[in-house]
């Protein structure tokens, strides 16, 4: 983990970041008209891990019950492979200690997030035709044991 990570709630003022990293990270990013709704979905809970004033990445979840369904996750390429993915993850659960059950949608070419979310603990559950437009997505999902 970066050494002075902190998480803490998305805010209006982070939306140029958060879609900077968005446009960095995925083949076709959320748009201002999105990331605006998200952020005021009474269902939905949005982070962002910060260093030194700089968005390092983002997550977004939404609850209902006890399920979370993990909209959007992405790091700065430059700051993969440090932790602060899973410091993300961690938060979210932190914040829903009720939830039994998790899951997100990934592509199937992106091993590495694939390969990632195994190692939080998810498997491979179904599949949603299309979803992306130009590839399927694998739903993932993880059954927590608390």
């Amino acid at each position: 983990m970066e050494p002075s990570l902190k998480i803490r709630p998305m805010e209006a003022s982070d939306l140029e970041a958060a879609m900077e990293i968005d446009a960095l990270c995925l083949t076709v990013p959320w748009t201002a008209g999105i990331w605006r709704t998200e952020l005021e979905s009474p269902l939905g809970l949005h982070l962002v891990a910060e260093e030194e004033g700089w968005i390092l990445g983002q997550i977004g979840v939404k609850s209902i019950l006890d399920e979370l369904h993990i909209t959007t996750i992405a790091i700065r390429p430059e700051h993969r492979r440090a932790g602060v993915a899973r410091t993300l993850f961690e938060a979210v659960l932190d914040e829903f200690p009720k939830a039994r059950e998790v899951y997100l949608e990934v592509r199937p070419s992106n091993e590495g997030a694939r390969n990632f979310y195994s190692s939080l603990g998810f498997r491979e559950t179904g599949r949603r035709p299309r979803y992306y437009g130009d590839e399927d997505a694998i739903l993932m999902t993880s059954s927590l044991r608390r």
